[in-house]
Order: C-alpha cells, then sequence, then structure tokens
C-alpha cells in the first residue's frame, strides 16, 4: 500500500477528534524540539488557516512577539497578500498538519530564498516527501500517524 494520503478527505476518511489536551502536548512537543536546537526566531509565519492557532500558541512557547501569515486558501498561495520577509531574519513557519506535502511544496519554494525552518504539530506519514527540511533548513513535527483518517482539530 502507498503512504501517500491523497486519498484521504474529511466526506469519505474515517476521522480521528483531537481534543485541546492533545493539542497542548503537541505545542509543548514542538516547542521543545525548538528549545533544545538553541535556534531563535524573529517571527512565526502561520500558514492559513489551519497554522493560525499553533502559530500563536507556539509563538507564545517560544516568547516570539512577531506573527504573520502565509496567505493560502482553497490550497493556492495568494501571493499578493504574503506578508514583506527579509534576508537579514529569521522565520519559524507554522501549519497544523503536513499531509501530502502540496502545501508545503509551494509556501517552500515561496519562502525558499529566506532563512525560514518549519513547524507541524502533525505529520501524516514518516515517508512522505518533504517536510523533514527542504529547501528551508529544518522541520520540527510533534506527532508522526502513519495512518489516512481525517484529523479534526479542536478549532474546527
Amino acid at each position: 500500500m502507498e503512504s501517500t494520503s491523497e486519498e484521504v478527505n474529511e466526506y469519505s476518511s474515517p476521522k480521528e477528534y483531537y481534543s485541546w489536551k492533545q493539542i497542548e502536548l503537541l505545542i509543548k512537543t514542538v516547542a521543545d524540539m525548538i528549545l533544545r536546537s538553541n535556534k531563535r526566531y524573529d517571527a512565526i509565519l502561520g500558514i492559513t488557516n489551519g497554522g493560525i492557532i499553533p502559530a500563536r500558541l507556539i509563538a507564545r512557547e517560544l516568547d516570539i512577539n512577531y506573527i504573520s501569515f502565509i496567505p493560502i486558501r482553497s490550497k493556492k498561495l495568494h501571493k499578493e497578500e504574503m506578508p514583506s520577509l527579509f534576508e537579514s531574519k529569521k522565520y519559524l513557519v507554522i501549519d497544523d498538519i503536513y499531509d501530502t506535502g502540496n502545501i508545503f511544496s509551494v509556501v517552500s519554494n515561496e519562502v525558499g530564498k529566506f532563512n525560514c525552518d518549519f513547524a507541524f504539530l502533525i505529520r501524516r506519514f514518516a515517508d512522505n516527501d518533504g517536510g523533514g527540511g527542504g529547501c528551508c533548513g529544518e522541520a520540527y513535527v510533534g506527532e508522526i500517524l502513519n495512518h489516512k483518517k481525517w484529523i479534526v482539530f479542536p478549532w474546527e
């Protein structure tokens, strides 16, 4: 069986519901990984819409006051709404889940010339392409699922 998640969707796939308690643990896990790395970031970039809440919660844990958002809607990047980024700054790009890698590819292609790392609360499969750094350095992952259930976050 191929380990991609292209078949996973919110209508026909079995669902797994995450609680706020589980999210808190994933936030702590990701934040602890980042703190142990001794890397410091100037800003958090949350990928909309799923990365908005994780971005705020991780920013709080890391004591980072600047948060902006990468505008993804209907799986498309809206470049005209991108925040101004600077080569002299270090960014942490955050999303709720690394699923097929499509959004990761779009975003990493856009921010690839900047100094950035990625963080995901959840990654669907350990062996799917990307999410391990790619063009943007390191990726922090709170949990690897290895299943095809549709994840429902408590803010949905």
